[in-house]
């Protein structure tokens, strides 16, 4: 016979009174939040939200920095400080290597070549000779302002300037630049005369019918008899180079004595200039040959 279980009891104490707190958890469903967020206001139907902040993905951020180097240029314009003013160059040469267009302080920069300082020159012709080729309005101001240092009382700067003016590689400046290389050929500088026959073989190479129908090319002949060594070289390198489709430059028995007998006095660059070019010289006899043998035994023991 099995024995029933006990009958359940209630806790001990009164029942709680109805709507009370009970010590223990609500199964019930969790009450919805109120509508509107957290604060519980209320957002009406077809209502906009507040405009954001706008994108910030095509703004400009250089171009304040070139209006402040605009500003600097023209602060240091004024100032004696001549550090100062080639830091400042330095950072428009920075940001232009680095591809941001600094052509809007053109005119600035055109202000800044008035100065004796060859490192802040340098880095002036630099930026003028980048931005004139790509802009023809930009090129008039540019080719002035090298003509005007070409006639410099320093030769260093009319070189520098002569080199960066016939770099420009512009068709419709040629007439400036037949001018200014006719003018450095016949400087009594030997810096300026090199640079000038250089700019010759760029100016034969931008125009050749303007070279082969003026006389700068007898002016060349004559300055392979010229004092200075590198000019001599930097002459037969060009007329060489010009005289291509003929074979090389023409080469007689004056020009190839007066070489030979000053080959001592040339660098290593110009003796192998001055050996390639005798090789297109046939002797006329044994007695030319061993003549030319001769003088160039010295050369001949390295």
């Amino acid at each position: 016979m099995s024995i029933p279980p006990p009958p359940r009891t209630n806790p001990v104490g009164p029942p709680p009174p109805p709507g009370a707190p009970s010590g223990h958890p609500s199964i019930g469903p969790t009450p919805a939040p109120p509508p509107g967020g957290p604060g519980g206001a209320t957002s009406l139907p077809g209502a906009s939200r507040p405009p954001g902040p706008p994108p910030q993905f095509f703004v400009d951020h250089k171009k304040g920095e070139v209006n402040e180097l605009r500003q600097l240029l023209r602060q240091v314009q004024l100032d004696k400080d001549q550090q100062k003013k080639r830091d400042a160059i330095k950072k428009v040469i920075a940001y232009m290597t680095l591809g941001i267009d600094v052509s809007k302080l053109f005119s600035e920069m055109i202000m800044a070549t008035s100065t004796t300082d060859l490192v802040q020159k340098k880095m002036i012709y630099l930026y003028l000779a980048n931005y004139a080729e790509s802009n023809s309005e930009l090129a008039i101001l540019a080719v002035n302002t090298l003509q005007k240092d070409c006639r410099d009382e320093d030769p260093t700067i009319r070189g520098l300037a002569l080199r960066s003016l016939c770099s420009l590689r512009l068709t419709n400046m040629v007439e400036y630049l037949e001018a200014a290389i006719r003018r450095g050929l016949n400087d009594h500088n030997g810096y300026v005369r090199k640079t000038a026959v250089v700019g010759c073989l760029k100016l034969y190479h931008i125009s050749p019918e303007v070279v082969k129908d003026s006389d700068l090319l007898s002016i060349l002949y004559k300055l392979t008899a010229d004092g200075d060594p590198q000019v001599v070289t930097n002459a037969l390198c060009a007329l060489n180079e010009m005289h291509t489709e003929e074979g090389g430059m023409a080469f007689d028995r004056n020009l190839m004595i007066h070489l030979l007998n000053r080959i001592r006095y040339f660098s290593e660059w110009g003796q192998s200039i001055i050996l390639n070019l005798l090789t297109h010289y046939p002797p006329a006899d044994d007695n030319e040959r061993f003549d030319i043998m001769n003088i160039l035994e010295e050369r001949l023991k390295h």
